[in-house]
């Protein structure tokens, strides 16, 4: 009875043993020098929604806000409010206004419906 028990331990340990310790594979080796990023990476693509990423005004001054208040300060940013905003091509142009008998240039931001992507800057 205690060969059968002593085979019965022999069995269960060698199935879980061999159960949770992986196989060993072979590992690629890293040619990627650094910053590299591999290319099965580089090419993978995110399906964007069909509307695209800036569907409205809202998001597209949401979007050049961010980017306006970090680069130039946001009093100097919304003191060219009311903005314009106009949609033309899948391309949110917004333009802040300047006062009457104010000097200086306003701010002129291109953003892409579909990627949300800075096109264009200029203050």
């Amino acid at each position: 009875m205690t060969h059968h028990l002593i085979s019965a331990s022999l069995v269960i340990g060698a199935i879980c043993c061999s159960s949770t310790i992986p196989a060993r594979t072979k590992t690629p080796t890293n040619s990627l020098g650094p910053g590299e990023v591999p290319k099965w990476i580089q090419d993978y693509k995110v399906p964007l929604p069909k509307e695209g990423l800036v569907p409205d005004k809202e998001t597209a001054i949401k979007i050049a806000e961010v980017v306006l208040f970090r680069l130039y300060g946001e009093e100097d940013i919304i003191a060219q409010r009311p903005y314009k905003v106009k949609k033309r091509d899948d391309i949110w142009w917004i333009s802040g206004t300047l006062k009457p008998n104010e000097f200086g240039s306003a701010f002129n931001i291109a953003i892409s419906k579909q990627t949300g992507g800075i096109l264009h800057l200029e203050h």
